[in-house]
């Protein structure tokens, strides 16, 4: 198993091609809004073993704060604690970073998910592309 940056286009196209068969075919989110103005800022996380698996994404909100996105794991690799591992790597290499806080929209089903990663419901739940979410919070 090996998670790293996604540093080449081909690293990227995976990501994609996760985040693709996760929120667009799987969550019926448009293709549109999946992909968005912030992807050129982002760093792109890909998680591998033989083939990839899951992806998520960060960007800086501000000089202290990260906001975390488009995390996915897909199904046929999911209930192996990939999310968490994904999530731990985001938190280590943006504290590294000197990144003191992270924040996140969590989609309402996956919010207990965040609280065991030490998250806490930071909002009201709003809809976005159709499906219920709460923004999220936590320290690095």
């Amino acid at each position: 198993m090996e998670i790293t940056v996604a540093e080449t286009k081909e690293q990227y196209e995976q990501c994609l091609e996760i985040r693709k068969r996760v929120f667009v075919e799987e969550q019926n989110v448009p293709m549109d809004r999946e992909i968005d103005e912030h992807e050129d800022f982002s760093i792109h996380i890909l998680l591998k073993d033989d083939t990839p698996l899951g992806t998520v994404r960060y960007r800086p909100l501000s000089k202290e704060t990260i906001k975390v996105e488009r995390m996915a794991v897909l199904p046929e690799a999911r209930g192996l604690k990939l999310g968490r591992r994904l999530m731990d790597f985001v938190h280590e290499h943006a504290k590294h970073y000197g990144y003191e806080k992270s924040r996140l929209g969590a989609q309402k089903h996956a919010a207990s998910f965040y609280e065991k990663l030490g998250y806490h419901v930071a909002s009201d739940e709003f809809e976005d592309a159709g499906i219920p979410h709460v923004y999220m919070e936590r320290n690095l």
